[in-house]
């Protein structure tokens, strides 16, 4: 699959004026700018890049906590929906071929876009910008104390500078991705090709959502919320594939 998906980018470079999708007898897909030979199986092209990370056309934007109170199902606008029932279409085509690198894009596109949109990205910047701040005003009020006490003070402040970063990244960062993830892929659920997930499935995902939602706790290590998102990641690309 990764030989296909890098002759696909070398094709769109080269401007061909056909590109030509076919599996061979052993399985293998292949892209050329040539017809297939005798007797391979020839596929539909790849769904748009609505399901791609980073592209436009149909590409389903998350929907944002603030949008709705907790425990209040989510209402979508019309572009939403009409967003969200593209990719539901999408889906059911890449399921019918048994495209499965389609269906785990999806769920990584969606979860990187809730991870990261609308300013998200910025958002790890915090702890250093707090780091900073304090180890600098813990300097600046060592300046006149004896040397003896100039070290521990500005330690205290860096400490407190990384105990107050971490407050605003469970605050700012990891609740808003918490939320946001839950709600998408719960979203996804529903717009999953013409399929559902298994009850035993939708528990393993539930389980996720909690275990993520407890590692956004300001008590929890930092590092907690990016291995539950890891783990969340795992599940939701086996659903999508095996519901």
């Amino acid at each position: 699959m990764n030989a296909a998906a890098g002759l696909l980018v070398l094709a769109l470079l080269g401007q061909p004026s056909r590109t030509y999708y076919w599996r061979d007898a052993s399985g293998q897909t292949h892209v050329t700018n040539t017809p297939p030979p005798p007797g391979a199986e020839v596929l539909e092209p790849p769904p748009p890049p609505a399901v791609e990370r980073g592209r436009g056309g149909h590409r389903v934007q998350p929907v944002r906590q603030s949008e709705h109170r907790e425990g209040v199902p989510v209402v979508l606008n019309p572009a939403q929906k009409q967003a969200w029932e593209a990719l539901d279409q999408h889906l059911a085509k890449a399921r019918a071929v048994g495209d499965t690198r389609t269906l785990e894009a999806v769920a990584d596109s969606l979860i990187h876009d809730c991870l990261w949109g609308n300013g998200l990205w910025a958002m790890p910047l915090v702890p250093a910008l707090s780091l900073v701040l304090m180890g600098l005003m813990g300097w600046w009020l060592a300046l006149g104390l004896n040397p003896g006490y100039r070290a521990p003070l500005v330690g205290g402040f860096l400490l407190l500078g990384l105990a107050f970063g971490h407050l605003l990244l469970n605050i700012f960062l990891y609740h808003p991705q918490s939320a946001r993830l839950r709600q998408n892929l719960e979203l996804l659920e529903r717009h999953m090709g013409g399929r559902a997930p298994r009850p035993e499935r939708r528990a393993q995902l539930q389980q996720r959502y909690q275990a993520l939602e407890q590692a956004a706790e300001p008590v929890r290590a930092p590092w907690r919320f990016p291995d539950e998102v890891e783990s969340l990641r795992r599940t939701v690309k086996q659903v999508m594939v095996d519901p």
